[in-house]
């Protein structure tokens, strides 16, 4: 007996047949490459242009345990006498305002950075904000 075959799905093959479904029920047609890169940098640029204005709230958890909530995901921070360490960078955009509600907690400085995952066509939450200037 042979064993089922099992057809498999990858995310990247996920985003791209989502953009591309998206992308012809709104025009009517297929777009070419340089279209479905380009609208998807307008989405992009969309993103960053509302994380630059959203809202950062710090939701304390247990006693060194905290959540930042807005611009786009969210941001798990540890604080201890020996510094911060975040889970998730954030968005660029945002990062004077995340830097701010880090000082809330403590001026401690961020020793470390766990990002959880990398997502291939939206990894926007997670590792943009982790450059360091």
């Amino acid at each position: 007996m042979t064993p089922a075959r099992r057809h498999f799905l990858s995310r990247r093959g996920f985003c791209l047949c989502c953009l591309g479904s998206a992308s012809f029920t709104a025009t009517g047609r297929w777009l070419t490459p340089r279209e479905a890169f380009a609208e998807a940098r307008n989405i992009v640029d969309s993103i960053r242009d509302d994380a630059a204005r959203a809202p950062i709230k710090v939701h304390k958890l247990r006693r060194d345990v905290s959540i930042f909530e807005g611009s786009g995901g969210n941001i798990a921070v540890l604080t201890g006498a020996d510094g911060k360490v975040f889970i998730d960078a954030g968005i660029t955009a945002s990062r004077p305002r995340i830097l701010k509600a880090a000082n809330s907690l403590s001026r401690d400085p961020i020793r470390h950075l766990i990002n959880t995952h990398w997502q291939s066509c939206c990894s926007l939450d997670h590792l943009v904000g982790a450059h360091k200037e």
